[in-house]
């Protein structure tokens, strides 16, 4: 359980990085094979923390508009097939992939992951300090702009919380 001291250790390490700009530390849940929906104002950040629990797997999109022919990554972390993938559109084919069991989500316990991307790099990792810890990364040939971030699940509920986001400085 994440408590407010976890969360506040958590601001002022992120704090000595980057300009913090809280969003919210309400836990959204999701239910089984749920849409994207609520799509998130990412333009201006370089990444983003979040903290997930689900018993399968939770799928990020990253988007230039927001519509689902706008998604530009989409991410997958955990499967049926144990893995965590980059995927370079909506329900893309993966473009890298990993079975790393620091990657994959656990059922009992929110886990942090991160996402950073640049002009044409996605990076996922584990834990809350982005390029620290396991991480899978692909670059593209071509620049891609990423301004909006929305989350979905696969064939299981998902809790999140969308926690700390950092402004680029």
């Amino acid at each position: 359980m994440l408590t407010e001291m976890d969360v506040s250790m958590r601001f002022q390490i992120l704090l000595l990085f980057c300009s913090i700009h809280l969003t919210t530390t309400e836990i959204q849940s999701l239910p089984k094979v749920s849409k994207y929906g609520r799509f998130i104002n990412v333009e201006n950040q370089e990444y983003k923390v979040i903290f997930m629990k689900t018993c399968v797997s939770g799928i990020f999109g990253f988007f230039e508009n927001t519509t689902l022919k706008g998604a530009v990554y989409e991410v997958k972390i955990g499967s049926t097939k144990l893995s965590t993938e980059i995927r370079n559109r909506y329900k893309g084919e993966p473009l890298n992939i990993t079975h790393d069991p620091d990657l994959l989500p656990e059922e009992n316990r929110f886990k942090p992951f991160y996402f950073k991307w640049t002009n044409n790099t996605m990076v996922v990792g584990a834990g809350t300090v982005v390029g620290q810890g396991t991480s899978l990364q692909w670059s593209s040939e071509r620049n891609v702009t990423v301004r909006f971030f929305s989350v979905r699940t696969g064939s299981c509920p998902m809790d999140y919380i969308l926690e700390l986001s950092c402004k680029k400085v």
